[in-house]
């Protein structure tokens, strides 16, 4: 069995376009007015409709509800307004309790899929139910469109609960009710994403990758993903339960493996910082304390940082902008080549020692 699919011709899916299949998209929106119209017009203009389309507002300060509402002629559509702001596992959480579909997709308010994207994960799902995982695309002002560099490397349905303690590989998640159900659904923690893959494939899903780009990650200084530095402490946070909770010694040093990783990035990122506000001394003893670190870039980075921060801060600044923040996910490293195989294309990129 393979772990990326691409939709035949004659699939149910492509064979009946505009009926609505069996599937809600799921939005949570925090004050994202100014992005959640290209979402929603992104998911009125796939080839396969959904059944229903589920905007939970955090609730928001500004006009998400009102611009949310403005697609109800044209999508089937409701807001899901919560009393307080409660993050978005919470909040897709009540979004995927107000209605009955069997299958979730998963949309953040900004970002956007292509049009075959629900085409694609159905069809995907149909030939291996578990959890799906699309491959993604990144855009951002001002660098436009990044496409996928190098070949992805997937791991295999028997290294996967591992490989997902070591980094989170799964976008924007394709599952069905039943599943979600099975495992308890979103948490109110940090990175509730990943926690909620790691209880999935823990319970014997399998993750399967599309075959090609379907949706698009917006990266923007604002949004609650693009802090890189607290992006890493929460994940540490993810990990130091996961670690608790092992079952095996395989996962126990899974998450070891991660933790090392995400420790020596958050080292990165703290150290850079003090450099660029010219605490040298600071900086050095911040970049040291990530050492050893989980990957030879990370080492690198740390490295140049113990030798010359404030020139390796001044060069991080001025190629920030040249790449993909490491945003939505904790991180887009491959699996180890001996938990791999290769698949098509992948992940557009990561900021920082990657």
């Amino acid at each position: 069995m393979t772990n990326s699919a691409r939709p035949s011709p004659a699939s149910p899916a492509s064979a009946s376009p505009a009926r609505p299949a069996n599937v809600a998209v799921i939005i949570p929106a925090f004050n994202s007015g100014s992005y959640l119209d290209l979402a929603l017009a992104s998911v009125a203009g796939q080839t396969v409709m959904p059944g229903a389309v589920l905007v939970a507002d955090d609730c928001s300060t500004d006009d998400t509800a009102d611009r949310a509402r403005r697609w109800q002629d044209r999508l089937p559509l409701e807001v899901v307004r919560l009393d307080r702001n409660r993050g978005p596992g919470l909040a897709r959480h009540r979004a995927i309790q107000a209605n009955s579909a069997g299958l979730l997709a998963m949309l953040d308010a900004d970002d956007f899929f292509l049009p075959d994207h629900l085409e694609t994960m159905i069809a995907v799902y149909a030939a291996h139910p578990g959890l799906v995982s699309a491959q993604e695309l990144a855009w951002s002002p001002a660098v436009g469109l990044a496409g996928p560099t190098g070949t992805r490397r997937f791991p295999r349905p028997s290294s996967q609960l591992t490989a997902l303690l070591r980094h989170n590989f799964v976008n924007f998640g394709f599952f069905s009710r039943e599943l979600y159900e099975q495992v308890g659904g979103f948490r109110d923690k940090f990175c509730e994403d990943w926690d909620l893959w790691i209880r999935m494939v823990r319970a014997g899903a399998t993750v399967t990758m599309a075959s090609h780009p379907t949706a698009v990650h917006r990266l923007r200084s604002d949004s609650r993903s693009f802090d890189a530095a607290r992006t890493a402490e929460r994940g540490i946070g993810v990990l130091t339960a996961e670690l608790a909770a092992a079952g095996s010694a395989a996962e126990a040093a899974a998450a070891r493996s991660g933790l090392r990783a995400l420790r020596g990035k958050l080292s990165f990122y703290r150290a850079t910082q003090l450099a660029a506000q010219g605490r040298l001394r600071q900086a050095r003893r911040t970049a040291l304390s990530g050492l050893p670190a989980g990957s030879p870039r990370t080492a690198a980075a740390l490295l140049a940082l113990l030798v010359a921060p404030g020139t390796a801060a001044r060069l991080e600044r001025a190629t920030r902008a040249y790449r993909s923040p490491e945003g939505k996910h904790i991180s887009s490293q491959p699996a180890s080549p001996e938990a791999a195989q290769p698949t098509s294309p992948g992940d557009a990129g990561t900021a920082g020692p990657g």
